[in-house]
């Protein structure tokens, strides 16, 4: 037991913001940490990837490569924005789609063993969800105008009393989704690797005994490859999600209806 909770202290110790070079963050100094190192290599990944779409998706693909790209921007066009925004969300397409890849490629990179996903810390994750909620909000100002866009929270048809309390809940909502779209993406990222941490201190465990014991480390790294299947799957649907729900925001901004 006391190795075992020596290896989830060292893991959260681990996953916990640190300097590039393993030391403690400051309070009142800035340095560049752990997750912001992986988060700028996801960015540039992002950025080249949005380059070759940009270049590539206009014309014929005469390579994988760009098939591939013009298969994630089809995907994103007609998935993410004309299915859930009508023909009109196409024009969309540049806000969702860096939103889509942004975080799918922060998911993905940090899979990468020794590597930290930008999105595994709340401070990414909240500035990201703010980012959207000021686009979907602004989206709705400009085509309803200030004035229209706010009497949409007031519902009409029923007695006074009532919608007032509707109104109050659709503003509260409103105010919340900041925190509900950044703590989802956080919360499922930063648990999977808390996850996978623990069956690899399992296998270890199992490793450094002797006899039998060593035999029994195939059913920790076993489980342990099985997990890391599925967080490849969850670092997909997290991104889709965190996509599709910006779409969802900028349609009801649209529709105020």
């Amino acid at each position: 037991m006391e190795k075992i909770g020596e290896g989830v202290e060292h893991l959260l110790h681990e996953l916990s913001v640190l300097s590039v070079s393993g030391g403690e963050v400051g309070q009142s100094e800035f340095v560049l940490t752990n997750y912001m190192f992986w988060l700028l290599i996801a960015i540039a990944v992002t950025g080249v990837f949005l380059v070759i779409a940009a270049r590539r998706v206009a014309l014929v693909p005469n390579s994988r490569l760009g098939s591939v790209v013009e298969m994630g921007v089809e995907f994103v066009r007609d998935t993410l924005c004309v299915d859930v925004m009508g023909p009109e969300g196409a024009k969309y397409l540049n806000f969702i789609g860096a939103i889509f890849f942004l975080v799918l490629f922060n998911n993905l990179i940090g899979l990468i063993p020794g590597a930290k996903p930008g999105t595994g810390t709340m401070g990414t994750t909240v500035t990201w969800a703010l980012m959207v909620f000021v686009v979907y909000n602004g989206i709705g100002i400009k085509k309803h105008g200030l004035f229209g866009y706010l009497k949409s929270f007031w519902p009409k048809g029923i007695m006074a009393p009532l919608a007032a309390f509707v109104a109050l809940l659709e503003v509260i909502s409103q105010l919340v989704r900041p925190l509900t779209l950044s703590v989802r993406l956080y919360a499922n990222m930063y648990a999977g690797h808390v996850i996978l941490g623990i069956f690899s201190i399992f296998g270890a465990m199992f490793l450094e005994a002797s006899g039998i014991m060593k035999i029994a480390a195939v059913l920790p790294i076993a489980i342990q490859a099985i997990l890391y299947a599925l967080e490849l799957f969850v670092a997909v649907i997290q991104a889709y999600i965190f996509a599709v729900l910006t779409a969802v925001y900028i349609n009801g901004a649209l529709h105020t209806h």
